[in-house]
């Protein structure tokens, strides 16, 4: 009350405001809805720009799973959210139709020959995600009766649907968070696929290395229904001087059944003049799958050198052999004193 009558007095005594003017019930209402058009409407603006930053987990990301025709297998996962912001989320379902080559899968609405996006049923596919949380959600795999023995696969996406007050309003696009979960359904068929059924169509490197990186490039190809898991490396080791670098690792790797996959691996290290060897080594259990191929490198640093020191080689030769013409021309033969020769009468 005392701040209204301090504004009366401003009012009174710079303006000749007069409370009989106006009413004092009504002045005080006028100064009211000022300080809250002032004061509360900046914060409720900042209120809404101040966007959030989402943390989402899911786990596991990648579900490997048994399953026989005819019969239900729950399979439950895990949702954490370690934000301090309720997520709402929906779940949906996609086909996988290929892993690229750093190894994620890449999703398709479209129909796809060993879909299984009509086995998977989530029990609860919009679900709200409390600060701290970790939700178990179910999903059921259901097979259907006399499905052939081989791997199918799908992926279920967890999409947060935020409204327009989660997001900055001065963003020029809005990203939504989203979690992805890949099945990997296997069907037994007596005879399991095994690494000696894979086809490495290729191992290319480049002929001739002048400087870094060097890319090896491999393309494996699975012609049967299964999936093959497997682990290996691509390593690169030198022809003399002998030394072997690993390149990349492959740790459960997977080719999906008739597909074939492409790994590419970078070589970052020092190179030296010499002739290389590299390899890709998988294995799985007891049996191992091995490809090379050869290149030889001479890095440019090491052309500059040869060129330079061919230059000054050259050069020396080039002077001796202008100075010796030089002297011809000029008449200055060597005059060196002959040795004494034997007079034959």
């Amino acid at each position: 009350m005392l701040k209204f009558r301090i504004y009366y007095l401003v009012l009174k005594y710079c303006f000749g405001f007069r409370i009989s003017d106006f009413g004092f019930l009504r002045f005080i209402f006028l100064l009211f809805s000022l300080s809250f058009l002032i004061f509360d409407q900046p914060m409720s603006i900042m209120a809404q720009t101040k966007a959030i930053s989402p943390t989402l987990s899911i786990s596991p990301a990648i579900v490997r799973q048994t399953v026989k025709p005819g019969q239900t297998t729950t399979v439950t996962l895990k949702i954490t959210n370690l934000g301090s912001d309720p997520i709402p989320m929906t779940a949906g379902k996609l086909n996988i139709s290929q892993i690229s080559n750093d190894g994620a899968p890449v999703f398709t609405d479209q129909p796809r020959p060993r879909s299984a996006i009509d086995w998977l049923n989530v029990k609860s596919p919009d679900i709200i995600v409390s600060p701290g949380e970790k939700r178990q959600v179910p999903i059921e795999v259901t097979a259907p009766a006399n499905t052939a023995p081989g791997g199918y696969l799908a992926a279920v996406i967890w999409q947060a649907k935020l409204p327009s007050f989660y997001f900055d309003l001065d963003a020029n696009a809005k990203v939504l968070p989203a979690l992805s979960v890949s099945f990997l359904l296997s069907i037994d068929g007596g005879t399991p696929a095994t690494i000696q059924d894979l086809k490495i169509k290729q191992i290319q490197t480049p002929k001739f290395v002048t400087g870094l990186p060097v890319a090896v490039v491999t393309e494996i190809e699975n012609p049967t229904d299964f999936f093959i898991f497997l682990n290996g490396k691509v390593a690169l080791k030198r022809t003399f001087f002998s030394r072997e670098d690993t390149i990349d690792d492959l740790q459960d790797s997977v080719i999906l059944p008739q597909s074939s996959r492409t790994y590419i691996a970078a070589y970052n290290k020092s190179l030296i003049p010499n002739v290389y060897q590299a390899s890709i080594r998988l294995g799985s259990g007891d049996q191992t799958l091995v490809a090379s191929a050869k290149f030889v490198a001479l890095p440019w640093q090491y052309i500059i050198i040869v060129v330079l020191l061919l230059l000054i080689f050259g050069t020396l030769i080039l002077r001796r052999r202008l100075r010796l013409a030089w002297r011809t021309l000029l008449g200055k033969e060597d005059n060196r004193q002959q040795p004494n020769r034997p007079i034959i009468r």
